[in-house]
Parts: structure tokens; C-alpha cells; sequence
């Protein structure tokens, strides 16, 4: 795996409990998801909150490329249809009129558009209310480029576990064409790839 690509496992419950004050603090971050494109011209500056918000130590942050906007002339260098495909699954979940850019989701569980920074720290609080502290996951390097991934923990439900792939930190992309014409955009965190580990419904595995 090449030096500039990290990988990051998560937990994804099936459905959530009602929100309660956990006796001891989460054993995981609260996820936020931004769904951008480098053709969007809200886009910009909602990276910029995604990395602002990388910088709380119960955030994981990622960004994922979505390419229904490239059809207006600039073709988004970490779009993806299985992303846009994820935005549309959320869509669903969440009861959202259609899909847009930018969108913030919350540990799958609450969305926001980019720019509604009090719903964002508020969605923020309200996951942090309600996860479970008892769920942990852990990884190992065993050689040759491969690992050993450890989930444990009771889950309050079904759950699926999820590996993303994606650039740490900081990207420039010049763009050349679209809405964001001449613009060197800075993008946090951009997944390359999202590859499901498989249902987990607690205990070792």
C-alpha cells in the first residue's frame, strides 16, 4: 500500500437507540461523511469546515467525491458512482428530497447542508448522546502489507463494518473547467475506496 493512503475501519449500526448520557465516553469518534465535487461552488468552503472539524478529537472526518456534477464540464479526480450511490442510500435513510452538494451526514444517522455549521454541531452532540461506549475496534500489521482487523463490544443492534481508504490531510486539485474554473481546491481527507468487511452483530470477530 503505497505511503500516502491510510485506512480507516468503522462500525455503522443497523439503527439507533433512544439518545442517553453514556456512563463512560464513546470508545470511538462520531463519523462525519461530507459529499463534494470539485464542480459544486458551495464545495470549497465546506471542505474547509470538514477539516475544521477533523481538528475535534471525536470527529473522524472523510470526503467523498461525487460525480453528478461532472456533466458540466469538469471531471471530479475522486468522484466515484459507488459514492454517489452511498449519498443516494442516505438519501433514503434519512427521508432527504433528493441528493445535493455539499452534504454533511452524521455517523449515518443525521444530515446537514454545508454552510448549517449549528445543525452540524448539533447532530454532533446529539450521536455523542446516543452511541454506545462498548464497542472497539482494532488493527495490526502482520507483514507483507497486510492486517489483522479486531472488532469487539456489544452493538445495540446488527452492524456493519466498513474499511475506507483514503489521502490524509490536505489536497490541492486545480480545477480547469465547470463552476470552479481556475480554482486550486483544497480537499480533507478524500476517499479512494470503500470496501465492506461484513455484518457484525457483537462479540469477537
Amino acid at each position: 500500500m503505497m505511503s500516502w493512503i491510510s485506512a480507516l475501519v468503522w462500525v455503522v449500526l443497523a439503527s439507533t437507540g433512544p439518545a442517553h448520557e453514556p456512563e463512560t465516553p464513546p470508545a470511538r469518534p462520531v463519523l462525519v461523511e461530507l459529499f463534494t465535487s470539485q464542480g459544486c461552488p458551495l464545495c470549497p468552503a465546506a471542505n474547509l469546515y470538514l477539516g475544521e472539524l477533523d481538528e475535534r478529537d471525536d470527529v473522524i472526518a472523510l470526503g467523498f467525491g461525487v460525480d453528478y456534477w461532472d456533466i458540466y464540464g469538469w471531471r471530479d479526480t475522486y468522484a466515484q458512482p459507488a459514492f454517489t450511490e452511498r449519498q443516494r442510500t442516505y438519501k433514503n435513510r434519512l427521508n432527504v428530497p433528493r441528493v445535493y452538494t455539499p452534504q454533511f451526514v452524521i455517523d449515518g444517522a443525521a444530515e446537514a447542508e454545508g454552510q448549517q455549521t449549528d445543525a452540524i454541531l448539533s447532530a454532533l452532540q446529539r450521536r455523542r448522546m446516543a452511541m454506545m461506549a462498548g464497542v472497539h475496534v482494532t488493527t495490526q500489521a502482520t507483514g507483507n502489507g497486510n492486517h489483522t482487523i479486531e472488532v469487539s463490544g456489544t452493538p445495540p443492534s446488527a452492524s456493519e463494518v466498513w474499511l475506507a481508504v483514503f489521502e490524509p490531510g490536505w489536497h490541492t486539485v486545480a480545477v480547469g473547467a465547470g463552476e470552479n474554473a481556475g480554482l486550486d481546491m483544497q480537499l480533507y481527507n478524500p476517499v479512494r475506496a470503500l470496501i465492506p468487511l461484513g455484518h457484525w452483530a457483537g462479540g469477537a470477530a
